[in-house]
């Protein structure tokens, strides 16, 4: 018995805007590039470009979102001095087994959210990422909801550890969750 002949899977070529404004035709191995140096190559940029610069270039979009947050669905919105605020719409591919949207996709949009609006207050070259999160679901989310808000702001920065609180919310200010994180520096390789 033989196996079916495998297809090979097409992707249609996208066009985005580059910031020196040029429109570019990309196709799998260019959108395959931008995942790279989103997973990648953000570390390397974050050692010449400070958090804040960084954030905001993910927001305007100049430079590609990070996988897991492409992945979740979020969208950065807003980056200024220690504030950061992600959007984010509810579906059902992130159902639990009971009917509602998993609690880990909350800690998610809350973790990046936090992470990043202690991140925005750092210069090139120095990094935080998370040592402890805190999380409160506050209600259950489902599909219906609508775009959500995930808005965050730092308490305090030091020089080793840093801590943030954010908060998620839909159209009418309705909590859903909110939480805190504590971030750590982040050594460089030796």
């Amino acid at each position: 018995m033989s196996s079916p002949p495998k297809r090979r899977a097409t992707t249609r070529p996208t066009t985005r805007r580059r910031s020196h404004g040029v429109s570019q035709s990309k196709g799998p191995r260019a959108l395959r590039a931008d995942s790279v140096l989103a997973a990648h190559g953000g570390r390397q940029l974050r050692e010449v470009m400070s958090g804040l610069e960084f954030f905001q270039r993910l927001a305007s979009g100049e430079l590609p979102a990070p996988p897991l947050v492409a992945l979740l669905g979020f969208r950065l919105v807003e980056a200024t001095p220690g504030r950061i605020v992600f959007t984010a719409e509810p579906k059902e591919e992130y159902y639990n087994g009971v009917g509602v949207i998993h609690g880990g996709w909350s800690a998610a949009l809350l973790d990046s959210a936090m992470g990043c609006a202690v991140n925005s207050m750092m210069p090139a070259g120095k990094v935080f990422a998370t040592l402890e999160l805190k999380v409160n679901l506050t209600r259950p989310l489902h599909n219906d909801v609508g775009p959500l808000r995930c808005e965050a702001t730092v308490l305090h920065v030091g020089n080793r550890t840093a801590t943030a609180e954010g908060k998620i919310v839909d159209r009418h200010g309705k909590l859903y969750a909110h939480g805190t994180t504590t971030c750590l520096l982040v050594e460089p390789k030796r």
